[in-house]
């Protein structure tokens, strides 16, 4: 295929696409994070000289790439919305997002609940009631944690998302289009400046969780669709990313050999978003073809459900409390099937038929995500469809 067939191939991809309203290629990199969640918290397997180390080591990465993908849809669709019906609704976009993230964090909190309560787990009030209304990434300030903190301790991320839904459809909705942009990137510089004075006297373990020092990591995906919602920058954006791998090879690098925790954290937020920009405005590429597979792409659609429950079944390498409160189930490899068995219960009982009610009783800009949920061909299938930053 010559350049200019593979440029129009995407072009008319792109406009379908932003019409369809998903993405199958972040559906892709979800899986890449949840992945690299599980390898973090799993422990260390090795075969003689063999060793999954670095994937052990840094899997913490996986929650960066949530965030990256966050960032780069909310504000994408949020943008949509407002050029489709000329505002944005802030009580659609709630409604939207209730039915998508509380169902199945409530689910999971409950079971946590009835397990403290007979004596199984011994979670303290504080973690509890911080996870069911989002600040569990702050609990910490309250005093010292329960013993089986571990097993709500993922919901510090779940608060940082959730503080930017907050933060961020009140800048779009309360500034004029020009102010956005450096009201986004003031914030951004902010976030920077204040991490880098905290760390002057606090350990990055007191504080690396709080949203006021992790932002960044969704703010600055936000700066990127705000960008490239310009149709001219969109197309720069576009030709240039194609080296997205060069992008993917300098965060792994900077990852690896970084020298100090806050300029750590700036590069990954500078860096993730333009790897996943890299893929999803360039479907031709091999990396998207990869991301792109069926079984891939399922992985990633049921990943919140997968995030929530891999914290009961895989017991972090640094959580000695109680040894393994629920038995065999959380020993490899029942420990995998338990959580691919909740995990895959809760996205098609809980989760797409709330996801779907949600979306009738706020419709958003496009259809979302109703090809993921409906498993439908894509009209350019066998041509490979890429979407925009336009759908969740």
């Amino acid at each position: 295929m010559t350049s200019q067939a593979k440029s129009e191939v995407e072009s008319q991809a792109l406009q379908v696409a932003k019409s369809k309203g998903y993405l199958p290629t972040l559906d892709g990199w979800r899986a890449v994070a949840i992945l690299g969640v599980i390898f973090e918290h799993d422990r260390l397997y090795t075969l003689g000289t063999l060793s999954f180390r670095w994937l052990h080591d840094h899997g913490r990465s996986g929650v960066d790439l949530f965030f990256a993908i966050s960032g780069l849809l909310i504000c994408g669709r949020l943008l949509e919305e407002e050029q489709v019906f000329g505002r944005i609704s802030l009580r659609k976009f709630y409604i939207r997002r209730a039915f998508r993230i509380l169902p199945p964090a409530l689910v999971y909190l409950a079971v946590i609940g009835i397990l403290s309560a007979t004596g199984v787990l011994h979670i303290g009030l504080q973690e509890w009631f911080g996870s069911v209304f989002f600040f569990r990434n702050y609990t910490s300030l309250l005093g010292a944690a329960g013993p089986d903190s571990y097993f709500t301790g993922h919901f510090w991320s779940l608060a940082v998302e959730e503080h930017f839904y907050l933060i961020l459809p009140a800048v779009l909705v309360l500034t004029q289009r020009r102010w956005r942009l450096p009201v986004l990137v003031g914030l951004t510089l902010f976030i920077e400046y204040h991490r880098m004075r905290q760390l002057e006297f606090r350990p990055w373990d007191h504080i690396l969780f709080h949203t006021d020092i992790r932002l960044d990591g969704l703010i600055v995906p936000a700066i990127y669709a705000v960008l490239i919602d310009s149709g001219r920058i969109r197309e720069r954006a576009r030709k240039w990313l194609r080296f997205w791998p060069l992008l993917l090879i300098s965060a792994i690098v900077l990852i690896t050999n970084w020298e100090g925790v806050a300029w750590e954290s700036t590069l990954v937020a500078l860096l993730l978003p333009l790897t996943i920009l890299g893929t999803v405005l360039n479907p031709t590429g091999f990396a998207a073809l990869v991301l792109e597979l069926a079984p891939i792409r399922y992985l990633g659609r049921i990943s919140y459900s997968v995030y929530l429950w891999q914290q009961l079944f895989f017991i972090s390498h640094s959580y000695t409390a109680h040894g393994y409160p629920l038995g065999i189930l959380e020993r490899t490899p029942l420990r995998f099937v338990a959580t691919a068995a909740v995990a895959i219960a809760s996205y098609h009982f809980l989760e797409r038929p709330l996801i779907r009610l949600g979306h009738k009783l706020a419709p958003p800009a496009t259809p979302g995500r109703q090809d993921a949920l409906d498993v439908a061909p894509h009209p350019l299938e066998g041509q490979r469809e890429s979407p925009t930053l336009k759908a969740k």
